[in-house]
């Protein structure tokens, strides 16, 4: 099995759809979130991160959403840190699996 099809089960094992959405296309709610109050899709990290970048921010997570209006409550969703649940290889599967969600011959020129 190659590492993206490995990473496209990472991605489901661990609930990711759950707020990136179906296919990572986004769309989950994320009420007061800068990010159009959604959660942010993830078909084109790939053009705004690095692999080392990615692998990262799934390891770090990221705790703190900026918010579309800082006198609302805090966005209720945010990234969560992955390390010591993800094993090394399947974060490595994983970031595969995202980088090959990049829509070919496209480019947002991030």
């Amino acid at each position: 099995m190659s590492p993206v099809k490995r990473g496209r089960e990472v991605f489901r094992k661990y609930g990711c759809a759950g707020c990136h959405g179906p296919g990572a296309a986004g769309g989950v709610p994320n009420p007061n979130a800068k990010t159009a109050e959604q959660v942010p899709g993830l078909l084109h990290v790939a053009d705004g991160y690095t692999v080392a970048e990615l692998k990262s921010r799934i390891l770090k997570g990221q705790h703190e959403i900026t918010a579309l209006d800082p006198k609302r409550p805090p966005p209720p969703l945010y990234m969560p840190g992955w390390a010591g649940t993800i094993r090394e290889g399947e974060v490595d599967d994983l970031v595969a699996f995202l980088v090959s969600l990049k829509p070919k011959d496209e480019n947002l020129g991030f």
